[in-house]
């Protein structure tokens, strides 16, 4: 292999590699009052809100939120499967293949498959957390 040609597909590994990372979602993350810390699965991701937290869409989260003085919070944030890009791309990819529907039927599923390992075909809800704090003492 020549040098520049052995370059080139050293490079493209390296971008192959670098862009397949799990997918994120970031979540706003507001209290009343401000101030708040905000651990995700049990790692402090935020020392003051308002902030955002980045989270992988493959799997649930739990965000707590803590505040001296006030009674600690816990949210869940679910992901939810919501193929219509991979639709879309399996659509394309299968009519660009071929057209007929057996391919797109294939190049389809295919997507659908590919992004739901990834995690590509999730996304986190709530997308934005706003919580009012209650003051330690005063649960109801």
């Amino acid at each position: 292999m020549t040098r520049p040609i052995a370059l080139l597909a050293t490079l493209a590994c390296l971008v192959l590699a670098c862009g397949c990372g799990v997918p994120k979602q970031k979540i706003p993350v507001s209290t009343d009052p401000l101030g708040a810390t905000v651990y995700a699965d049990g790692r402090k991701t935020c020392s003051s809100t308002p902030c955002s937290v980045s989270l992988d869409r493959t799997s649930d989260h739990l965000l707590t939120i803590v505040k001296e003085g006030y009674v600690q919070e816990e949210i869940v944030i679910r992901r939810r499967f919501k193929p219509d890009r991979a639709l879309r791309d399996g659509i394309l990819s299968g009519i660009v293949k071929g057209g007929d529907p057996e391919t797109v039927a294939a190049e389809t599923a295919r997507e659908v498959d590919e992004q739901e390992r990834s995690g590509e075909a999730y996304e986190l809800v709530p997308p934005i957390v706003t919580i009012r704090l209650t003051p330690a003492g005063k649960e109801i």
